[in-house]
């Protein structure tokens, strides 16, 4: 192994954000080994450069087995449930895998001497704040059982750091969007706004939309859009960030695009990039959901070296038409 390589292992691997990211890492010369459950990933989105192996992080002796023989010096932790109102009525099932089963992989992490580690964490941990723009230094302040599962790994990954001398980065996302060549959103069922657009372009189906009387400049809620290409590219410069730094702690860090789009501002890409028209059903907005999310992307900039490169919303829309 060269000192620039490094041999990776990228839980959730199989899924939209793990596949894209495993593509990057084997582009910039890494080493990747793709553990998955399969439960909500898909086989086939698996690189063929890559080592992979079917099976749950929260089966710490397997991990332990896994790190020592495939030799990880890094892990990219992607796997988790990510579904809101999934989370809202499993509450159990959501602390037990994102939380409990994360713990049991950082335990293996630290008893094979696995040193570093970034995690995939979210926006989610803000909850509903008043600030328009979000920055790392707000409270974390979840609303729902899946962003309270996100806060407290955090909390954990702040306290293993300092107490066994890791490298951990918390890579908090907005809103995840777009298709590579190799990968596109597969989610069943598919709760993300922009593929659901598409879907409503391309079948004539209403699209539901839920909140107009916002005090946004259209009346409706304003959200970061942010590619899936560039959450890669966040990946890998935080793989290598972690590997020539000497230092040990734990760091969060935003992943957006630093703009804000209106829904309305996304029908109207929607419907250019395809050419049909889309039929909105309106209802009252949803109890919880904030006017605005927008990330402050600088301390992404200024410590990884990274910006969204891809993630206009015009875009990141033609990535997601019929290839």
């Amino acid at each position: 192994m060269t000192l620039e390589q490094r041999t990776i292992l990228v839980t959730g691997g199989a899924g939209y954000i793990g596949a894209a990211s495993a593509n990057a890492l084997i582009a910039a010369g890494h080493r990747v080994v793709i553990l998955d459950d399969l439960s909500t990933g898909h086989a086939d989105t698996i690189p063929n450069e890559a080592s992979s192996v079917v099976g749950s992080f929260a089966d710490g002796d397997r991990m332990q087995s896994l790190l020592r023989d495939a030799r990880i010096d890094t892990i990219l932790h992607i796997g988790a449930l990510s579904i809101v109102a999934e989370s809202v009525a499993q509450p159990e099932r959501y602390f037990k895998t994102n939380l409990v089963g994360s713990i049991a992989l950082l335990d293996a992490a630290v008893a094979v001497g696995v040193k570093r580690l970034i995690f995939s964490s979210s926006a989610a941990v803000y909850g509903t704040s008043s600030s328009n723009v979000l920055h790392e230094e707000l409270p974390l302040s979840p609303v729902n059982p899946y962003g309270a599962t996100k806060a407290a790994f955090e909390q954990v990954l702040r306290a293993y750091a300092a107490a066994h001398e890791l490298t951990a980065i918390a890579l908090r996302y907005f809103n995840v969007a777009g298709a590579t060549e190799q990968v596109s959103e597969r989610h069943q069922p598919e709760t993300h706004l922009l593929p659901r657009l598409m879907n409503a372009a391309q079948t004539g189906v209403p699209f539901e939309l839920y909140g107009s009387d916002y005090t946004t400049p259209d009346r409706t809620a304003i959200r970061d859009y942010v590619h899936v290409a560039d959450v890669a590219a966040a990946h890998v410069a935080a793989t290598e960030k972690v590997a020539v730094e000497g230092g040990r702690g734990f760091t969060a860090l935003n992943i957006g695009s630093g703009a804000g789009t209106s829904i309305r501002e996304a029908i109207k890409a929607i419907e250019k990039a395809s050419g049909a028209h889309i039929e909105v059903q309106e209802h009252p907005r949803r109890a919880g959901d904030p006017p605005r999310l927008v990330a402050d992307v600088s301390r992404a900039q200024s410590q990884l070296g990274w910006r969204p490169r891809q993630s206009d919303i015009n875009r990141i829309v033609k990535s997601l038409l019929p290839k």
